[in-house]
């Protein structure tokens, strides 16, 4: 008889399971279909398959974050091709992987096997499926809860093999995006090192140490490898994307108002464990977790307050309240049964909201006010972008125009003969065309988000690169799409006005190169 229950736990088990896996691969996959905001939608699409013609972030094109992305998406490339379906295949997989690490969590927290599987079905539709597609947030926030979710899991265990993978995991967060990565690096250090030595716990903290050595020596062979100037690693990977984020923080202005009626759902939940672990007498580990998890929590909303990017962590939802709940099912409330199916109704009202807020409406490609019946299959443009639906909120009401210019200027490209580079948010002509397109950057914005302004510490060194990339592969002529409305500034502030004459066609403003090379 025991025997047969163990085997129904584990059949029931693998159920979930599988149904969680499935479930968050298939809703993200549906969703991701629908829509367009090309500068986000296509960030690491021709990225990847750039790699694969031999081009390498930093030393081809100038980036600020993204290269575990950008890595990850080549291979994907490699083994489905260059197409929309490799595409949505990588971040549809990706939050099949995560919701499973959740619903684990979740059974690692004592919760039953239907109350984990719901807090994970949550999970799935509040976390990648607002994208749908590989961003570069969004890879580097659920690598990092990952880390902190086996951190929490592992604390308590003698495995110490799990650190280095700890570590490795917390580097793909890292070189996914640099925050919030190195915010949570600062405190989890303080607080782990701390926890350590109070055990006397040295030898976690040497092999924590040794790891994080092995790792930086593994990357620095990696730039020698791959011939990937150290110094253009630094500024453009560590010390320019940390001059953004600074003048971020000195123009940091929020009330107390704007925070609670945008996180109430995560600041309730949060305030109420807080008050239930606090009366509890937790072990010195139970501790430590709890203040593992309370920051991540928080360094995620102050990481959402200083992006600009439309809000993404409505996923720490189900797990508060996952948390909470386990909280719960331990504590002597005589009216815990009530309390917690509540919480449960509580959450699916919740997740029904973000889900048609933004998987229904797209609001995180700000499509809300978009109609989604208006959208234009992408395949008209290419084959390979098969599988998606065309609607950019900047064109909604002209969603076919849109695809007529891109076809014109998909012909131009196709039928010049002349050394281009093109300068787009369309991030997927490079790949369409097979053509080398020598972008110089992966955005083209003047908020100084995608390359150094004037008055930048790093503005010559950016100017330079310019410069050396459009001699190095004998540019005769720059093109720009005359509707996408991207500032002149983005390219005539880095070349001299006497070096080019301007002129236009039906598609482009074209910047022909007459200096000599």
């Amino acid at each position: 008889m025991l025997n047969l229950t163990k085997n129904k736990i584990i059949d029931t088990n693998i159920f979930y399971i599988l149904f969680v896996c499935l479930f968050s691969f298939i809703i993200n996959f549906y969703y991701s279909k629908f829509g367009t905001f090309p500068i986000d939608t296509f960030l690491h699409y021709d990225s990847g398959s750039r790699i694969l013609k031999g081009e390498l972030p930093i030393r081809d094109f100038w980036i600020v974050s993204g290269l575990t992305t950008d890595f990850l998406q080549s291979i994907f490339f490699k083994i489905f091709g260059i197409n929309w379906f490799a595409y949505t295949f990588h971040s549809s997989l990706f939050n099949s992987f995560i919701s499973t690490i959740v619903y684990l969590f979740f059974l690692g927290l004592k919760l039953n096997r239907f109350k984990a599987f719901i807090f994970s079905i949550s999970f799935a539709t509040l976390s990648y499926t607002i994208s749908g597609t590989p961003f570069v947030d969004l890879h580097a926030t659920y690598f990092l809860l990952v880390v902190t979710l086996l951190i929490i899991n592992n604390l308590n265990t003698s495995k110490k093999y799990f650190w280095p993978i700890i570590i490795f995991l917390f580097f793909l967060s890292f070189f996914s995006k640099q925050v919030p990565a190195a915010y949570a690096g600062l405190f989890y250090s303080i607080i782990l090192t701390s926890y350590f030595i109070l055990k006397k716990n040295y030898k976690t903290l040497i092999i924590n140490f040794s790891s994080i050595i092995f790792f930086l020596i593994f990357l620095y062979f990696l730039l020698k490898i791959f011939e990937i100037d150290l110094k253009s690693f630094y500024i453009q990977f560590i010390d320019y994307p940390r001059s953004i984020g600074s003048e971020r923080l000195f123009n940091f202005n929020v009330t107390f108002e704007s925070i609670f009626n945008k996180y109430k759902f995560l600041i309730l939940p949060l305030v109420l464990l807080i008050y239930l672990k606090l009366k509890k007498k937790d072990t010195l580990e139970a501790r430590v977790n709890f203040c593992i998890f309370v920051s991540f929590i928080g360094l995620m909303v102050f990481h959402q307050l200083m992006t600009k990017n439309q809000i993404y962590i409505y996923f720490l939802v189900p797990i508060l309240f996952g948390v909470l709940q386990s909280e719960l099912d331990l504590s002597k409330n005589k009216f815990k049964n009530f309390f917690s199916i509540s919480l449960i109704f509580l959450l699916v009202f919740i997740t029904i909201k973000y889900h048609l807020r933004f998987n229904e409406n797209r609001k995180f490609h700000e499509l809300t006010k978009a109609a989604l019946s208006q959208s234009v299959k992408a395949d008209t443009i290419h084959l390979s972008l098969k599988g998606l639906y065309w609607l950019n909120p900047h064109y909604s009401d002209s969603a076919q125009n849109e695809i007529k210019i891109l076809k014109k200027g998909y012909d131009k490209i196709i039928n010049s003969n002349k050394k281009i580079m093109l300068i787009s948010h369309y991030q997927f002509f490079d790949s369409i065309t097979e053509k080398n397109l020598n972008s110089p950057n992966k955005t083209f914005t003047i908020d100084g988000a995608s390359m150094p302004l004037i008055g930048n510490k790093y503005f010559e060194f950016y100017k330079n690169f310019l410069k050396n990339k459009i001699d190095k592969s004998n540019i005769n002529e720059i093109l720009i799409f005359k509707h996408e409305n991207i500032p002149e500034e983005v390219f005539t502030n880095y070349i001299n006005k006497e070096c080019f004459e301007i002129y236009e066609d039906e598609i482009f403003y074209i910047y022909k190169l007459i200096c000599p090379k």
